[in-house]
């Protein structure tokens, strides 16, 4: 029996670069957020914007945080763009 596959996340630089300046309990909880984002990547998210090339980034404000990301469905994967505190 086949299973379906689920989504990868993949993060961009800039969004790397701020799971990797965290603590280690705050990076545990920023993966979480994202693999829930992926265990649901076409749920309706808080906001949509396009980025330069006009592609929908959506936008999820949770637990402090605004996680931006975009879905590649055929690749099965949700990119993480941008994170930033929300303030």
């Amino acid at each position: 029996m086949n299973e379906l596959r689920r989504f990868r996340v993949v993060f961009e630089e800039e969004a790397s670069e701020f799971v990797v300046a965290q603590t280690k309990r705050l990076r545990r909880k920023i993966l979480d957020i994202t693999y829930a984002v992926a265990a649901s990547p076409f749920a309706e998210s808080d906001y949509v914007l396009p980025d330069a090339e006009g592609r929908s980034i959506s936008h999820v404000i949770t637990e402090g945080y605004v996680i931006s990301y975009w879905t590649d469905a055929p690749a099965k994967r949700v990119v993480i763009v941008e994170i930033e505190h929300d303030t």
